[in-house]
């Protein structure tokens, strides 16, 4: 199995001649939907599909609850979710209410193992043409 990229040419804005440079950008078209997750847990586990599925709806909703009221919710091995929110500022202290909050959001932070698997030498990058896969 290996992780598709496409290369991208994009032109750099802060010179005057303006060259056009590659980068390699990821191709997200092989998302592995929940049913396929939760198949491959359940035979993992050697449980129904049925008993997964309600697990995962109960760490849902138990993610939502915790972080819609304010904590930080640890998954182990997985890593930690929790509200952010994005503010204006205020001239006084007693200017600080909730409405200047702009953007509330439930952010990740992936645990040390998690981000360490970008780093594992099994894993094989390959770069494909965007426009020949689209001819294909």
């Amino acid at each position: 199995m290996s992780i598709k990229y496409r290369s991208v040419k994009f032109i750099l804005n802060y010179r005057d001649e303006k060259p056009k440079v590659f980068q390699l950008c990821h191709l997200r078209n092989n998302v592995i939907s929940d049913k396929e997750i939760i198949y491959y847990a359940a035979k993992a586990a050697h449980v129904p599909e049925s008993t997964i599925q309600m697990a995962e709806e109960a760490l849902f909703d138990a993610i939502n609850y915790f972080c819609t009221n304010g904590h930080a919710v640890q998954v182990p091995g997985i890593g930690t979710f929790g509200l952010q929110f994005k503010t204006k500022t205020a001239k006084t202290e007693e200017d600080v209410t909730e409405e200047n909050i702009n953007r509330k959001y439930i952010r990740f932070w992936a645990k040390h193992d998690i981000r360490n698997l970008c780093n594992m030498d099994n894993i094989n990058v390959e770069v494909k043409d965007i426009l020949k896969l689209k001819e294909d």
